[in-house]
């Protein structure tokens, strides 16, 4: 019988160790360091006990059982720290609770490591030579280690139990198997111990555990008896072209189709049990995609993790799913590409249909603003221009073409450059609109238009005389020094429509301290709700600029415009141009002058 006994043992020993080899060939998990721990202190236990009943005399059994005690002392400290990583409270397993735990049983194998002490521990009586299964005796610090091994293997064995029951159902089969596969070599180790019966000649503690060791790494390692897969069998497909990772509660793999291990470079098979985080960092979710290198190529993939949950809505684990959007993120970035260069572009031909900078005028103060619509990323309409047309004369015009893009630009550099080539001193600004009109409607198309101001400017002894001609656009508002806010013009037809508009011109004088402001639609047609800035609204800032300069007043409108639109950006664009006479120009004492108009 007891030969028996002793190759069960060691049957026991040599299985242990071959699931301790296989646990430790994982790589990824300190879970699975703790348990290829745990296998192999069993297995050294059983290898030992089974040369220990193999040999005759007492001196011999005696060495070999203390030779066991190198398995029996590290079983409990491993086992706890395999029960705390796995559970996710690997942070409790530090290096100085690793380090406490291991002083118990450093000092049992120093006390069994000296004759003097030797048998405070553990001994055989002299009476029992002779006998084929001796009684062991035990001394008081066996029933000191005896206490503080079972209360870290029932403490942990509980944490272990009672964290998968918490978690969800799912987990139940798991958890009893657990209990009863504990529960086996604990048993036998009590019995044992206490000497109950034919247990206090034979220790069947790492035979039992033998069955504990297979439910581990069977069971629990590679997570067969936790039930996930079907709950997520309906999503996952082998042959989908993302790749997906089923994960427990504690945040391992439990499951992974064949495109997951595709993209992670390395068999389906060494994923399960590796915790799913040291995979996908958690990072990598919703905005923040993940790029990766598959088979030679960078990827770019966008990260999903979903929750899953038992029949009764209890957390069970989760879905990682990670999904190639490589063409897409390429062709976005080509898409951004063209329209980082298209505003490129269209900044360019926008500058030069304005001038880059404003001419210095003798005793007028000049200030101009271009704000577009939207992004900026489409070429306006708008443009202006100031220009001498002779020593005593300057040439102001500021304009919208209609429509957007690269026909309305070329319309506007053909109305801004064809302006300035017709203007003439000698000529009234309507005469001059008309020979536009005459030149845009040769060559643009007949849906194009444009509005426009033109004026003359001549700098007078009472301050500018200043004749204006309206082609259907909105007329110039003028802000008094004395304070009034007055548009001027009369309004005339826009030019591109007809072969003989109607224009009209209006000679005003601006004294010194006036200030006129022209503007394109952009301006006054800032929109809250169905109320509109208007010239209303205009005229209200320039009555309150009081004596800021023009370019802060050219400022103040834009802001005025863009607070009341309340909109990511306009909805046309703005186009300013202010002049203010400066009010250190001496002017004659007169009567104000009248605005005349004259019909050409």
């Amino acid at each position: 019988m007891l030969p028996l006994f002793a190759t069960l043992m060691a049957i026991a020993g040599l299985v242990l160790a071959g699931l301790a080899t296989y646990v430790g060939r994982r790589r990824g998990s300190r879970a699975g360091v703790s348990l290829a721990v745990v296998l192999v202190s069993v297995a050294w236990w059983g290898l030992a006990y089974a040369v220990e009943l193999s040999v005759g005399d007492l001196g011999s059994k005696s060495r070999w059982g203390d030779l066991k005690y190198l398995g029996v002392c590290a079983l409990a400290p491993a086992w706890f720290a395999f029960v705390m990583q796995y559970t996710g409270r690997g942070h409790v397993v530090t290096r100085r609770v690793v380090a406490l735990m291991t002083v118990e049983p450093v000092m049992v194998l120093a006390l069994l490591a000296n004759p003097g002490t030797h048998d405070l521990v553990r001994f055989y009586e002299a009476d029992a030579a002779g006998e084929p299964l001796p009684v062991v005796a035990t001394g008081p610090v066996f029933w000191v280690h005896l206490v503080y091994a079972n209360t870290l293997i029932l403490v942990a064995t509980v944490i272990f139990v009672a964290t998968m029951v918490r978690l969800s159902r799912t987990y139940r089969q798991m958890a009893l198997v657990l209990v009863a596969a504990a529960l086996l070599p604990w048993a036998a180790n009590l019995l044992h111990n206490l000497e109950v019966g034919w247990f206090a000649r034979l220790d069947l503690t790492p035979f039992a555990f033998t069955v504990t060791g297979a439910v581990l790494v069977w069971g629990v390692w590679r997570e067969r008896l936790v039930d996930l897969a079907p709950l997520a069998r309906s999503v996952i497909v082998d042959n989908m072209t993302d790749g997906v990772f089923v994960v427990d509660a504690f945040g391992r793999v439990v499951d992974v189709n064949l495109s997951g291990a595709r993209v992670l470079s390395t068999d389906r098979a060494a994923l399960v049990g590796r915790s799913v985080d040291d995979l996908i960092p958690p990072s990598a979710a919703g905005s923040h995609d993940l790029t990766l290198t598959v088979d030679g190529e960078k990827c770019t993939y966008d990260v999903q993790r979903q929750s899953l949950t038992d029949r009764v809505g209890r957390p069970a684990g989760g879905l990682v799913v990670l999904r190639n959007i490589t063409r897409r993120v390429r062709a976005e970035q080509r898409l951004q590409h063209l329209l980082d260069e298209r505003s490129r572009v269209a900044a360019a031909l926008q500058t030069s249909l304005t001038p880059r900078s404003l001419p210095a005028i003798p005793g007028l103060e000049l200030a101009s603003r271009f704000d577009p619509a939207g992004d900026g990323s489409e070429i306006g309409g708008d443009f202006f221009d100031v220009f001498m047309l002779d020593q005593d004369s300057w040439g102001l015009f500021l304009g919208d073409v209609s429509g957007k893009g690269a026909e309305a630009a070329a319309v506007t550099a053909l109305a801004r450059y064809t302006l300035r080539t017709l203007a003439d001193p000698d000529h009234p600004p309507s005469r001059t609109l008309r020979d536009l009109n005459t030149r845009l409607q040769a060559s643009t198309p007949s849906e194009m238009h444009c509005t426009l101001v033109y004026a003359i400017a001549r700098p007078c002894e009472s301050g500018v005389e200043l004749t204006v001609s309206l082609a259907g656009h909105h007329p110039p508002l003028v802000r008094r020094r004395t304070g009034p806010v007055e548009a001027i013009g009369r309004f005339g037809t826009a030019l591109g429509f007809v072969d003989d508009p109607e224009l009209y011109d209006v000679t005003v004088l601006l004294e010194p301290g006036d200030l006129l402001c022209m503007f394109t639609d952009g301006l006054v047609e800032a929109r809250n709700g169905k109320e509109l800035f208007g010239a209303e609204g205009t005229a209200a800032v320039l009555a309150d600029s009081g004596d800021r300069g023009t370019g802060d007043i050219a400022t103040d409108l834009v802001a005025a415009a863009r607070r009341f639109h309340r909109g990511e950006g306009l909805a046309d664009d703005l186009a300013i141009l202010l002049v203010r006479v400066d009010p250190g120009v001496a002017h004659a004492s007169h009567p104000q002058p009248v605005a005349r108009e004259v019909v050409t």
